[in-house]
């Protein structure tokens, strides 16, 4: 009767990088998930910023929010693009905010070599009874 001696340390071997790449994925997937729920709240918010100042400083207060929340959200963003559209020849008019965020890839390199980007919007309807009319 022959004995497998040494099967189980052969079993390891080979299954550890896989479990350590797939754990590394699920946590790639997670934190693409929480980079676009976060994303999706600070866009809402600077365009519902920006929807409440006068037309000539809507895109920098929208810019400006969209940044501080970045920060406050704790969003893993490399970069972060803004961009403004406004729209007033329909009434009322809207305010549209775009966000593009080039997710860190701290720590998952060797993973993922390519960067991900997530983009989102956010639209408002400008507030026509905003006080500096």
């Amino acid at each position: 009767m022959k004995h497998d001696r040494g099967s189980m340390s052969v079993e390891a071997v080979l299954l550890v990088p896989l479990l350590v790449t797939l754990v590394l994925f699920l946590v790639h997937l997670g934190r693409l998930g929480t980079t676009h729920l976060r994303l999706v709240t600070t866009a809402d918010q600077a365009a519902r910023a920006a929807s409440l100042v006068h037309p000539q400083l809507m895109s920098a207060a929208a810019e400006v929010v969209a940044r501080q929340q970045v920060i406050v959200n704790q969003v893993p963003c490399e970069s972060l693009d803004v961009q403004v559209r406004l729209a007033q020849e329909t009434d009322p008019g809207t305010i549209s905010v775009t966000l593009s965020c080039r997710v860190s890839r701290e720590g998952l390199g060797l993973l993922l070599p390519m960067a991900r980007t997530v983009e989102v919007s956010s639209s408002e309807v400008i507030d026509r009874w905003r006080v500096d009319s």
